[in-house]
């Protein structure tokens, strides 16, 4: 296959608000069950593990119209939680079996007793995480918040979840991990062979998609990018940080790279790259699970950061390893974990060196122009003064 075929395919995916894949894929054993998710990180392996389809859900995007999710929250918060609402009460999330929230923000922990109070039936959990990163203090914490975990599965499921089946979950994901790595790699080292819009894309199927099917989806796209002829342009390689959780519309992303920019780095669906490294598949792995967040999760403002001098850490090391050239901040409008930490990071670039610019988006947002010419401005300056 080429990557024009697979990038058609998960396009269709990433445009189905229905999750056509995710209902036939339920729909082919009556005994199958679909637990979906929001933003940033949960830790699919134990999902995969009870047998169930971890579903990633990003909102709405720019193709619902939200009329329902609007009387449900303020004006003055982030699009994601409306638009979720709206995925819910249109029935397009019918066929999910349960819903877990990960400890985003305020807004989302809201959320997730919202869905509690509007389907009952439905098994629900706000998915906590530790801010302590001591083995024996948020080591034992999170390991215990991982086994209420699999234990409500469990009781979904009616089965049990053996640590054998976790060692193999772990196992698949790890390989899944390993494959993101070498697409974002090989985007890196040759942005004019893999478009953004591309990666993107990529790592949308992958929400929606069985993770086995995902690895060989992955794997196809690399051994079709290696052999591309394109012609390389003297574009700014830039990272862009702050779109952890509601997602920019596909045409952003397009925008930014049609000004002069290639995305080198980013942090769009970050729950396929929050492990850094690989799970360990001895002893025991719900500790290894739990060790593997404290010590190789990556840094990102949803998530708390202990120490000072740890913030802006983890963005200049992308922008060391990626050779970029500047960082884009962008952050969806009302999103508080991302607007209130720009000003560190932005302290952390200017103190480097490192050239930045920041704007705002809503996973609807329309017009593109200003953000391609304020984006293709910002390249230009760095190519002829930096």
């Amino acid at each position: 296959m080429s990557t024009a075929d697979i990038i058609a395919r998960c396009e269709a995916l990433y445009e189905d608000l229905d999750f056509t894949a995710a209902r036939q894929w339920k729909e082919a054993d009556p005994s199958r069950k679909v637990i979906a998710y929001m933003p940033v990180y949960v830790p699919r392996e134990i999902i995969h593990a009870a047998g169930m389809l971890p579903l990633g859900i990003m909102g709405g995007g720019d193709g619902l119209e939200v009329i329902h999710g609007d009387a449900f929250y303020q004006s003055y918060i982030c699009r994601i939680p409306r638009s979720t609402i709206e995925l819910g009460l249109s029935k397009r999330m019918d066929f999910v079996d349960g819903m877990l929230f990960p400890s985003i923000c305020d807004v989302i922990r809201n959320l997730s007793g919202m869905w509690k109070l509007m389907f009952p039936g439905k098994y629900v959990r706000y998915f906590d995480v530790p801010q302590n990163y001591r083995d024996d203090v948020g080591g034992n914490y999170y390991t215990a918040e991982l086994n209420e975990l699999r234990e409500g599965l469990e009781h979904l499921s009616g089965r049990k979840i053996t640590d054998d089946a976790l060692r193999a979950s772990i196992k698949v994901y790890n390989e899944n991990r390993k494959l993101v790595q070498d697409v974002y790699g090989l985007r890196s080292r040759e942005p004019w062979k893999v478009p953004s819009a591309d990666v993107y894309l990529l790592m949308r199927a992958g929400l929606v998609l069985p993770v086995e099917e995902h690895n060989q989806m992955l794997k196809d796209y690399l051994a079709a990018a290696v052999k591309i002829e394109a012609q390389k342009r003297d574009n700014c390689r830039v990272v862009i940080n702050g779109s952890f959780c509601e997602q920019p519309p596909l045409n952003l992303i397009k925008s930014i790279e049609l000004s002069g920019c290639y995305i080198v780095d980013d942090d769009y669906m970050i729950v396929h790259r929050f492990l850094r490294n690989e799970v360990s598949t001895a002893g025991d792995p719900m500790q290894n699970l739990s060790l593997a967040f404290l010590h190789e999760s990556i840094s990102t403002a949803a998530k708390y950061d202990d120490k000072e001098e740890d913030k802006g850490k983890y963005l200049l090391e992308q922008v060391r390893t990626n050779a970029a050239e500047g960082v884009i901040f962008a952050a969806p409008s009302f999103c508080d974990p991302a607007l209130l930490e720009r000003p560190m990071l932005a302290d952390r670039c200017s103190e480097n060196k490192v050239p930045y610019i920041s704007f705002k988006y809503a996973e609807n947002s329309g017009q593109m122009q200003p953000i391609r010419e304020q984006a293709g401005t910002f390249a230009d300056s760095i190519k002829l003064w930096s």
